[in-house]
């Protein structure tokens, strides 16, 4: 497991990964001389003898800080997988590899002024993104609000998918191309027979979220195919 801790003062804030590889790799040539866009800035540097990552942190919070005390709505869920997948799109440009990223509640930064994401990017990573989305779905859960219909859906739809047998980056995208459809999420009762007006007009309501969120879906899906071709 990689240390993770961060530094601050008052001129400097920095995540901190301790005990990196010592090796050298394109990639941290490439992050070390180009500002990539939605990537935190690293620097690399040696103390007593053991090579660390620092990123700067300045004015951003970790997701994991972000998210005590609040819960998610459905448009926030949607924007963050958004901006996630979209930087990810956006590192190809610099040959990045995606099993390069570290995308946790304590890698992932929020930018407190503008709620722009960024990502941490371990030259020396190698483990497949997929396996940490589904990690970051199943701990996003328990930050749902409850409330807010399209936050659920939108949350357990993707957690689902994420985990579906022998889920794949490409698998994902391939099935959101071809049939974009996943089980709906049964968490509501229904409202008693002799009310048949709110009742119909829940279930639209239901079905009109859930198209929602089949069309966030389907717009993640066409990143994840655009980063794997």
């Amino acid at each position: 497991m990689q240390e993770i801790t961060e530094l601050r003062s008052m001129e400097e804030q920095y995540l901190v990964l301790d005990d990196v590889p010592a090796e050298e790799s394109f990639e941290e040539e490439m992050l070390l001389y180009n500002s990539v866009p939605g990537l935190l800035t690293m620097e690399s540097g040696r103390l007593n003898g053991k090579k660390y990552h620092r990123y700067r942190i300045e004015g951003m919070k970790s997701l994991a800080a972000f998210m005590q005390g609040r819960q998610l709505s459905g448009e926030e869920f949607e924007s963050l997988f958004s901006r996630i997948f979209a930087v990810i799109r956006g590192a190809r440009e610099y040959l990045l590899r995606e099993d390069g990223f570290m995308v946790s509640p304590e890698t992932i930064y929020i930018k407190e002024k503008t709620q722009e994401v960024y990502l941490c990017y371990y030259p020396e990573y190698h483990c497949p993104l997929i396996e940490q989305m589904r990690a970051l779905s199943t701990w996003l859960l328990s930050f749902l609000d409850a409330e807010d219909e399209k936050a659920v859906y939108n949350g357990y739809a993707f957690h689902v998918l994420c985990h579906g047998d022998g889920c794949t980056f490409r698998s994902i995208s391939r099935i959101l191309e071809e049939q974009p459809a996943i089980p709906e999420v049964s968490t509501w009762s229904e409202e008693a027979e002799e009310e048949p007006k709110p009742k119909r007009f829940a279930f639209l309501r239901r079905g009109i979220l859930f198209l929602w969120s089949m069309a966030f879906l389907v717009s993640v899906g066409a990143l994840l195919y655009f980063v794997m071709r």
